[in-house]
């Protein structure tokens, strides 16, 4: 018991790090950084909010180079004796040197983020599947593209890119989905969003920590925001009125087919109805509808049609949920493996805290002269059908 106490109280932060120039020349740093290091910092943000490495060193000698801007930081974190975790590669885009005492502040910025992603451009597509549109940007901007099993079917009618970067359009189109879009490791990713799940579909094992593992917590509430459901509505252009749909979480969304015109003959007629192949939401109320007006969240976008709609209140809904509930926790001890979209089990805490499925909406990683520790914000997760990974 006592060796487990010692092994646990005497760990040492590890990390390696490289700076690779324009011209493609790859150089190991990590002797340099460890012997002046006043600070290290990792924040890994979901969707394209840029992941942000930020580097203090001390340059008590005045033998400290200063990087260029543009070179890329290429950075590792973890324990000694265990293996290193591969945190990403950065952009230089500030460096600053101040004094006394004498010190290098390098602020980089997520290196996948940048060049072609951000120009705006102007253009429309039509009748085009989701996962078309994605891939086609991914090979645009020279990235590999994951797009969700469950997105696979999801047909767009029209969007415009009107002086709009593919950043902001697919951040769009993610908003309108409840889907995270981000580019990771030169792939761009697009996911659901809180669900614990790889762009592949695949469970993201859950992590349990224990109030004993922590600093320092914070748990918040906002009643103020506490809906039971969303509406949305849309324009009928069958009746040229507005339709209206309601969502709580007695709502249920299946994917049927309907019935379509039938096949137009040569001699102008039509022989009869078909199903058509293509599957869309039907929404079913399992209960009455019971929120008072005060707790009924409204869009004020109106649709184009009822399957937008629908489309939209879920993931309002869905966010909705997310958004009730936050818990940000300090952990004494750095988990270099928590990333965004990890799902958490938290014990120790109030029941309320215990009692809920929690996702990784933001983590932070620090290391410095008090050691490696880790910053985690957490949101309510949509769903939870996943085995807990105790720590």
């Amino acid at each position: 018991m006592l060796d487990q106490f010692l092994m646990h109280n005497h760990r040492t932060a590890q990390f390696n790090v490289r700076i690779i120039t324009k011209d493609k020349q790859e150089k190991d740093i990590t002797q340099i950084v460890n012997d002046r290091l006043i600070s290290l910092s990792i924040a890994d943000n979901r969707g394209f909010e840029a992941d942000m490495l930020e580097l203090e060193l001390s340059d008590h000698d005045g033998q400290l180079a200063l990087p260029p801007r543009n070179a890329i930081i290429q950075v590792a974190i973890g324990w000694a004796g265990l293996p290193l975790i591969n945190k990403g590669r950065y952009l230089v885009d500030e460096v600053s040197f101040s004094g006394a005492p004498d010190k290098v502040n390098i602020r980089a910025r997520s290196a996948d983020l940048k060049g072609s992603l951000s120009e705006k451009k102007e253009r429309s597509f039509h009748q085009i599947k989701l996962t078309a549109l994605v891939e086609k940007i991914a090979k645009e901007n020279q990235l590999k593209a994951m797009i969700a099993e469950q997105f696979h079917a999801t047909q767009i009618k029209h969007i415009d890119q009107t002086s709009e970067s593919d950043i902001n359009l697919l951040t769009r189109l993610a908003e309108q989905h409840d889907a995270i879009a981000t580019v990771k490791n030169g792939t761009l990713l697009f996911m659901p969003t809180g669900k614990g799940k790889t762009a592949k579909g695949q469970n993201i094992p859950p992590l349990e920590i224990t109030r004993q593992l922590g600093d320092n917590y914070q748990f918040s509430i906002a009643e103020s925001d506490n809906y039971k459901s969303v509406r949305a509505y849309w324009h009928n252009t069958d009746t040229g009125k507005r339709g209206e749909i309601i969502i709580d979480e007695n709502s249920k969304i299946t994917k049927k087919a309907k019935m379509t015109k039938g096949r137009k003959l040569k001699n102008g007629t039509v022989k009869g109805q078909r199903l058509s192949k293509r599957k869309y939401n039907v929404l079913e109320q399992q209960e009455p509808i019971t929120s008072d007006s005060d707790q009924i969240k409204t869009l004020r976008h109106t649709y184009a049609s009822e399957q937008s709609a629908i489309t939209g209140a879920k993931s309002a809904f869905d966010k909705l949920k997310r958004g009730v509930a936050t818990f940000s926790l300090s952990l004494a001890f750095g988990e270099p493996e928590l990333m965004p979209e990890m799902p958490l089990v938290l014990s120790g805490f109030k029941e309320m805290i215990d009692g809920s499925d929690w996702i990784i909406s933001k983590v932070t990683h620090n290391i410095n002269d008090s050691g490696f520790t880790t910053q985690v914000e957490c949101e309510l997760q949509v769903e939870s059908d996943v085995e807990v990974k105790k720590k």
